[in-house]
């Protein structure tokens, strides 16, 4: 199992792709709701294709909040609808239900892709989206991977400009994959995690492992980060990269 600098996780031995909270169909969504943002989710798109034509998986799993919301207008089902199928010529598709998703089977059932609660990998990953853990069997053996939550990490510069990496938080129990979604800014893990998230990791460390454009970047232990960062009287990426040596 290995990170991507994308916020995937590629499992190189099944030519498996697991990709969290893209949330198709979400600059649609937001204009119905009333903001008059751009069309931007061609970027979505044109990031996940790109990840495709690097790894070339053959099956792609959605973990949780493939698109945005239900009853999509016309530009946004043809736009969801001709994404999907896009991706169905190359790769086999699972659809793992999240919460945006309560729609999803009855608008999109008909597309060439499988939906279901729950993923599990012949490698030992079980894959839920992570909305209803008090609803979902954790599995007691090998490890459990989920989006939902968006972590980041919150950064500030110098100049007083804040920014939240997107993480992912790791375990050997459990995997927190960031939002794929270049729109998600996520939730800040220095605030605390959910006390039943916080449950799926068993007591074990936390490891928090942080993006770049180009790359992923261990940060080490989750309290030692957020540690060192709120002592840190600026985070400039320089003064970032000093905090962790």
């Amino acid at each position: 199992m290995a990170a991507h600098p994308s916020g995937a996780i590629w499992l190189a031995e099944s030519k498996t792709l697991l990709v969290a909270d893209l949330h198709l169909g979400y600059s649609w969504a937001q204009r119905r709701r009333g903001e008059l943002g751009p069309l931007a989710d061609f970027q979505t798109r044109d990031k996940l294709l790109a990840v495709c034509d690097e790894l070339e998986p053959g099956r792609i799993v959605f973990v949780g909040d493939l698109v945005h919301a239900p009853r999509p207008c016309e530009g946004e089902r043809a736009y969801i609808e001709e994404t999907l199928r896009t991706l169905a010529q190359r790769a086999e598709i699972v659809a793992v239900r999240g919460n945006h998703d309560r729609a999803f089977a009855r608008e999109f059932g008909h597309l060439p892709l499988v939906t279901t609660e729950a993923w599990c990998s012949g490698e030992g990953l079980t894959a839920i989206h992570g909305d209803r853990l008090s609803q979902v069997a954790i599995p007691e053996e090998g490890t459990l991977v989920m989006g939902h939550l968006h972590p980041g990490l919150g950064i500030r510069e110098a100049s007083g400009a804040g920014h939240r990496l997107p993480v992912f938080l790791v375990s050997k129990r459990c995997v927190v994959m960031p939002a794929f979604s270049p729109f998600a800014r996520g939730y800040d893990v220095a605030a605390g995690l959910p006390a039943d998230l916080e449950g799926c990791f068993g007591g074990e460390v936390i490891q928090v492992f942080a993006l770049t454009q180009t790359r992923v970047r261990a940060i080490g232990a989750l309290d030692e980060a957020i540690r060192r960062l709120a002592y840190a009287d600026t985070s400039t990426p320089s003064r970032f990269r000093g905090l962790r040596s």
